[in-house]
């Protein structure tokens, strides 16, 4: 039954993501400019080299993950902010990951002790590891990549780790069939995140992409959650509550 499981989620991820790569798909990579990578692993016991263990070529995978992530964000290659260089670091530290810097140069940090403990909670599914990090991966990817009305981070985090999570999601990297009523829209990662994703599906196409766009940081706009009522033409209390009473229908 575990393997069953296991197997059916990851066709799941693979089915889910070629679609909403099909979806996303007007940036070419020919056209993409990549971001240098410069991984460093600062834990040589067994839980940092699981990383390299399961990832294989980790710098290929940052510059992967970079271009799907902005597949979801952006429609043309001019759009993006200039992320020339993604410096990557495995250590062992409380917490899971974490994004610093602006572009030109983005720092990620990633817990080899919070690999390990994943690790021996999917009795040691390296599939499902994997799956796990580019999920997390793809989630600081959106931020150094993502729009935050001038690093207002600290006034519309909510939105702002929302969209990263979105991302994640449309990438595959989250099961949105998990999703369950109750909480806030402002209530940041995966509540928001699903409700983002069924909006995109069934209410307003390019929903992210234009959430994103509405969070330029000089266009002169100061972002609120009207932004949403601008871009769907309705009011965000009211798709929440259409949300809440509807998400059981929308199953991928």
């Amino acid at each position: 039954m575990f393997k069953s499981n296991v197997i059916s989620k990851i066709t799941l991820v693979i089915v889910f993501s070629c679609t909403c790569l099909n979806l996303f798909s007007q940036i070419n990579k020919a056209d993409f400019k990549e971001p240098r990578v410069d991984f460093m692993n600062l834990d040589s016991t067994s839980k940092g080299t699981l990383y390299v263990d399961i990832t294989k070529n980790p710098e290929d995978l940052i510059k992967k993950t970079s271009f799907k992530v902005c597949q979801v964000l952006y429609r043309n290659v001019e759009e993006i902010p200039n992320v020339e260089m993604v410096k990557y670091t495995v250590s062992d530290y409380n917490g899971i990951s974490a994004k610093g810097g602006i572009p030109p140069v983005i720092n990620i940090s990633f817990s080899s002790g919070y690999l390990e403990k994943k690790y021996n909670v999917t009795n040691r599914d390296t599939l499902q590891l994997l799956n796990e990090i580019v999920g997390v991966l793809s989630h600081e990817l959106t931020h150094a990549y993502q729009w935050d009305d001038g690093d207002r981070y600290s006034e519309i985090g909510g939105v702002i780790e929302g969209i990263a999570d979105a991302v994640r999601t449309l990438l595959g990297y989250k099961d949105y069939n998990s999703k369950k009523p109750g909480g806030s829209y402002k209530d940041a990662y995966s509540t928001s995140a699903f409700f983002f994703v069924w909006i995109e599906r069934n209410i307003q196409k390019d929903f992210i992409y234009k959430l994103n766009q509405s969070m330029l940081p000089d266009d002169g706009v100061k972002w609120t959650w009207k932004q949403v009522e601008i871009i769907t033409g309705t009011p965000v209390e009211k798709l929440w509550e259409q949300y809440q009473n509807e998400m059981h229908l929308d199953l991928i």
